[in-house]
């Protein structure tokens, strides 16, 4: 209690938590009032919320394992230029989407690619200075998530096209169910997945307040490359309408989530179990996130087209978003608010 409070430097995220909470309740009540309403409440979790919280959280243990300076404006200016221009377009994507506009989509997710393929860049080149820890690897699962964030904000202007404009080719049209399945391969199992996976492999033993598994670096660096592989594998099947490649490539990231990050973490709670709510949530929604993983792809075996396969990952959704990775980032948050807010 004797620690001096910091600055917030998140608000953006609880204010996107309280619009979440909100439209999930107007969704319920006033069912179609709400424009979009399945892609606004999956949109204002991801990016709402999540993303918010990984571009701040991502350079908050990309500072300490850096060793960045405080004045570092890559870690604070820059940081917070970002992170404000990311909402300014997630505004914009929001406001196009509701009115049908696709000019102001594709502008919305172009922006999203750019900030992206920014905080990707700056967080390589902070990887490189005075970075002398075995727990770089954890830097590495950030800037590919950046690259999976990039991919799935252009294959976002793609699907927006064929969604808006009167004039989008036949061929768009017709791989639209195809690309919007790999926008969301991209942008859960590689923007969101491998940050939190990444994180977990330091915070998950540190919120359940014991010592890493001793090969719980050498386990998430193996993992690192074939989480990446399968999820290309998996992506680039969903597009050229190979379908069973599609689930065959997430289950294989399902697989390297499990054995990379889940083992040395499980690991680490049979050495001395959770005991406090924040280490609590953090397992129990990774391990609803494998669960979630391993169903859709095993169900997505059976679809013969994209939108059997949208079919088959919708009954997961609940189950992933609320179940998984809602609870997964509330207990990070749990554990990490009074740390490094204090007070």
């Amino acid at each position: 209690m004797s620690k001096p409070r910091v600055p917030r430097t998140d608000r953006v995220t609880t204010v996107w938590m309280c619009v979440a909470a909100v439209a999930a309740a107007g969704t319920i009540v006033a069912r179609g009032r709400i424009p979009q309403n399945l892609w606004t409440m999956i949109h204002l979790v991801t990016l709402g919320v999540l993303s918010n919280g990984i571009f701040q959280w991502s350079w908050y243990f990309t500072r300490a394992l850096a060793h960045l300076a405080p004045d570092d404006r890559r870690a604070g200016r820059d940081n917070t230029v970002r992170i404000m221009a990311f909402n300014l377009s997630l505004l914009l994507l929001i406001g196009g989407m509701w009115s049908g506009m696709w000019h102001a989509t594709v502008t919305g997710a172009t922006a999203v690619g750019v900030i992206a393929a920014w905080h990707g860049w700056a967080l390589l080149t902070a990887s490189r200075e005075r970075l002398a820890s075995r727990f770089a690897v954890i830097i590495r699962y950030y800037i590919a998530a950046a690259f999976f964030l990039v991919v799935g904000a252009t294959l976002a202007g793609f699907v927006t096209v064929a969604m808006f404009d009167a004039d989008a080719p036949a061929w768009l049209d017709s791989a639209r169910d195809r690309l919007t399945v790999a926008h969301a391969l991209a942008g859960v199992a590689g923007w969101v997945g491998l940050t939190m996976g990444g994180t977990l492999v330091t915070l998950g033993p540190t919120a359940i307040r014991t010592r890493m598994d001793p090969l719980a670096v050498s386990f998430a660096t193996s993992a690192l490359p074939l989480w990446v592989t399968a999820l290309l594998v998996a992506g680039t099947g969903a597009v050229t309408g190979w379908m069973r490649v599609a689930s065959v490539g997430l289950l294989v990231v399902v697989g390297a989530a499990a054995l990379g990050v889940g083992v040395p973490l499980l690991r680490a709670a049979l050495a001395k179990g959770p005991a406090e709510y924040g280490a609590w949530s953090l397992m129990l929604g990774a391990a609803w996130i494998l669960v979630a993983g391993a169903g859709a792809s095993l169900r997505a075996f059976e679809a013969v087209d994209a939108t059997g396969l949208r079919a088959a990952f919708l009954p997961w959704l609940p189950i992933l978003g609320a179940a998984g990775l809602g609870q997964l980032f509330v207990g990070a948050l749990t554990y990490l608010m009074p740390v490094v807010i204090g007070g």
